[in-house]
């Protein structure tokens, strides 16, 4: 008898540590899914195919009644400018001419083998440098918006993780870089506007350089972004004290069934009820 008590015993504790280790991958999984943003991560995941579609969009500016044409000899009165034109590394060329008593500088940009990657008035080294700048931050803003929809998606319970996802720091970080895009797109605008009205070819021409569908789609990702923002912050997540309290009352839960002695298998029915 004492060893068949014995054998009981180790059989209740065993018992009792299976139940506690699935009691506590239940209560793990069951967290992780209350981490999870889904509607962030939808928007993280929108701001990503928007943001790619602004890289791969051939039309970033539009410059229209300037000297700005795509190769030698030939006048193009409205041109397009895209990001895909400044992805490979290219070379200036400068020549001058003279318009009354000053003198004009002129660019042509050579960024491929082809002859529409020639670019003659369209664009001053400075121009290409901070145009250069924008697809690089563009990439880096598709970066922190995976990261923003990894974290969303899948709801890690690391406290790093965790602090990251719930206060939204990826699509922070894409707001602030669609913004600061934008501004240099403005900055971009001044200089294109400067040369296209010292390259005209005809001195009373009015001349006009406009943003295109990329510089949009920028806005539109920064935007969408915000609303990421905001459903990261406006959630309601447990509180980690309650989170807490939930893993005691499972604990105690798991424990005592863990802990009730089996019932006999010869239990007798019930009486049959009299009124």
């Amino acid at each position: 008898m004492p060893r068949h008590s014995g054998h009981h015993r180790h059989h209740r504790r065993r018992h009792r540590h299976h139940n506690g280790h699935h009691g506590h991958h239940r209560r793990r999984v069951r967290f992780k899914h209350r981490e999870r943003n889904f509607i962030a991560a939808v928007c993280s995941m929108i701001v990503i195919v928007t943001l790619c579609t602004a890289l791969a969009e051939p039309s970033w500016f539009y410059v229209k009644c300037g000297g700005c044409r795509l190769q030698k000899n030939v006048y193009i009165q409205n041109t397009t400018l895209g990001a895909h034109q400044f992805f490979y590394v290219g070379f200036f060329e400068e020549f001058y001419t003279t318009q009354g008593d000053h003198q004009v500088t002129h660019y042509i940009y050579h960024n491929g083998a082809k002859a529409d990657a020639t670019l003659i008035d369209c664009v001053t080294p400075k121009a290409v440098l901070v145009l250069r700048c924008c697809i690089a931050l563009t990439f880096l803003a598709i970066v922190f918006s995976f990261l923003g929809f990894t974290l969303d998606l899948y709801g890690p319970t690391g406290r790093t993780p965790k602090l990251i996802r719930r206060y939204g720091f990826g699509s922070i970080l894409t707001v602030l870089i669609c913004v600061t895009i934008n501004g240099l797109c403005f900055y971009v605008t001044e200089m294109l506007v400067e040369l296209q009205r010292n390259t005209r070819t005809h001195p009373g021409m009015a001349t006009a350089v406009r943003f295109s569908v990329s510089f949009y789609l920028i806005a539109v990702a920064g935007a969408v972004s915000i609303i990421a923002v905001a459903c990261s912050l406006l959630r309601r997540y447990p509180p980690h004290e309650d989170s807490r309290r939930d893993s005691r009352l499972l604990d105690d839960f798991d424990g005592m069934y863990a802990g009730m002695p089996p019932l006999p298998a010869n239990v007798p029915p019930p009486p049959a009820y009299s009124p």
